[in-house]
């Protein structure tokens, strides 16, 4: 059976770092490479002593792959870097590149008998995404709960079907994040990761194109665990001073973050760009359903995750809100300083 491993680059609240960590290691992977971007202390606790966990401080090996030399400023130039680092350096058959709030999700049969299906001329697999949503009325028991929308390739003439205006607005081929899901790259290959495919050229960040789609995979997207990180992830966007935002962002993103940094002081006004974009109600789930575009995967993470972990963490919303509020500490005192956005508001109770 091919082996595996997982390699992200992480500054998330330490409950979500070592479910993330637990639940790949529960799936089959022989390792889990966590990057953190800044120090999480609390992370590093919560993973002590985990067989095949294995936490990187960024920057510990003096940036020096492919002679780099210094800290990338963009984020995902330093998840390129990571991903491509730790596929060079691995003894195993596979790494997958994915970030903290990205669940594998395999058809049934075990990661590595899916690999070793994959045709030898194949060097990685583009893993589709599937994206959380919210049904109204069906309360999650905690923040890895709800149903699974795909990317709709018929959205833009036939998104009126099923959403209102301003949900059109903020989504993007049916979904809030990416459509493109993340790439499980073969080792040994000579090939590099970047935030979303197989690379023949490191710099250049040229796709190689012996490439399979799925691999019998969905990549489960959390785009926002909970209200209070969704808007947070917007308003972080919108800084336009901050080096380290992602390069580039589609339509609907940019819609998303100015709609919400336009007035982040709106409680009422966040809520229900909230409720436009990460839920949907009953005769919307029915509507996909019948286009086939809506799953409803119960994906199990934080029981698998308590499978692994000596430690398993509280995953209810509130307990996640108040870590996450503890870790963004520095950074929602400059959003609110400028925004007048105030965390507690949206926080779960």
């Amino acid at each position: 059976m091919a082996s595996w491993g997982v390699v992200a680059m992480v500054d998330e609240p330490a409950p979500l770092v070592a479910a993330f960590v637990g639940h790949h290691l529960g799936l089959g992977a022989a390792e889990v490479h966590v990057c953190l971007d800044r120090p999480n202390p609390a992370a590093q606790d919560l993973l002590a002593g985990v067989p095949g966990a294995v936490l990187h401080a960024a920057g510990a090996d003096g940036w020096r792959y492919r002679d780099f030399g210094r800290r990338p400023e963009n984020m995902n130039a330093r998840q390129k870097y990571h991903a491509s680092r730790i596929l060079a350096e691995t003894r195993l058959d596979w790494i997958l590149h994915c970030d903290c709030d990205e669940y594998l999700q395999p058809s049934g049969d075990a990661i590595g008998d899916l690999l070793d299906r994959v045709p030898q001329k194949a060097a990685w697999v583009q893993v589709p995404v599937a994206e959380r949503v919210e049904i109204r009325g069906h309360p999650l028991a905690d923040i890895f709960g709800g149903a699974f929308r795909l990317p709709w390739e018929g959205f833009e003439t036939e998104g009126g079907q099923v959403y209102d205006a301003l949900t059109r607005q903020l989504l993007q081929g049916g979904v809030c994040g990416h459509t493109m899901g993340k790439a499980f790259v073969r080792a040994g290959r000579g090939l590099f990761i970047g935030v979303h495919h197989g690379l023949t050229h490191y710099p250049a960040a040229r796709r190689s194109p012996d490439m399979v789609k799925g691999g019998g995979m969905r990549l489960l997207h959390f785009d926002g665990l909970t209200r209070l990180q969704f808007a947070l992830k917007m308003l972080r966007y919108g800084l336009a001073d901050r080096p380290d935002n992602p390069t580039a962002h589609s339509a609907a993103r940019w819609t998303q973050i100015r709609a919400i940094a336009e007035d982040a002081a709106a409680e009422e006004r966040l809520r229900a760009l909230y409720r436009a974009a990460k839920t949907i109600s009953a005769k919307q789930a029915e509507a996909l359903t019948a286009r086939k575009l809506l799953r409803g995967w119960a994906p199990g993470i934080a029981k698998r995750a308590a499978g692994v972990l000596p430690h398993p963490p509280d995953l209810t919303a509130a307990t996640f809100d108040r870590a996450l509020i503890a870790h963004e500490a520095a950074l929602f005192d400059l959003i609110r300083a400028r925004t007048g956005f105030d965390p507690e508001t949206l926080a779960a109770n």
